[in-house]
């Protein structure tokens, strides 16, 4: 199996020509696509990710934060990041009573 991306113009790209933040997005989407199957089947796990939005822009960074928040009502989900713009952007989501956020010193 050969995964591929596809632009807007409708030209397929391979992840070695994709930016490093699509190749984050794609590992990303993989990821919670694999959980969605696990949870099809009864099996619940925690989500756990560590500075996974680096690669985003503003707008992206915003939606995959509401995805994870309506992805925590079925499991727990834990986004670590020492980037203040993230928490920031945070702050902006819909879903803003779902995003608990807590510093480490």
């Amino acid at each position: 199996p050969v995964l591929l991306g596809v632009r807007p113009d409708d030209q397929e790209v391979a992840i070695d020509g994709m930016s490093d933040g699509s190749r984050d997005q794609l590992y990303l989407a993989l990821r919670i696509a694999t959980l969605e199957q696990h949870l099809k089947k009864g099996e619940s796990m925690p989500f756990v990710v560590d500075d996974i939005l680096i690669g985003f822009d503003d707008h992206r960074t915003r939606v995959c934060l509401e995805v994870l928040a309506q992805l925590s009502t079925r499991i727990q989900v834990l986004v670590f990041t020492h980037h203040r713009r993230v928490l920031e952007l945070a702050d902006t989501c819909k879903d803003t009573g779902r995003i608990f956020q807590h510093e480490l010193s």
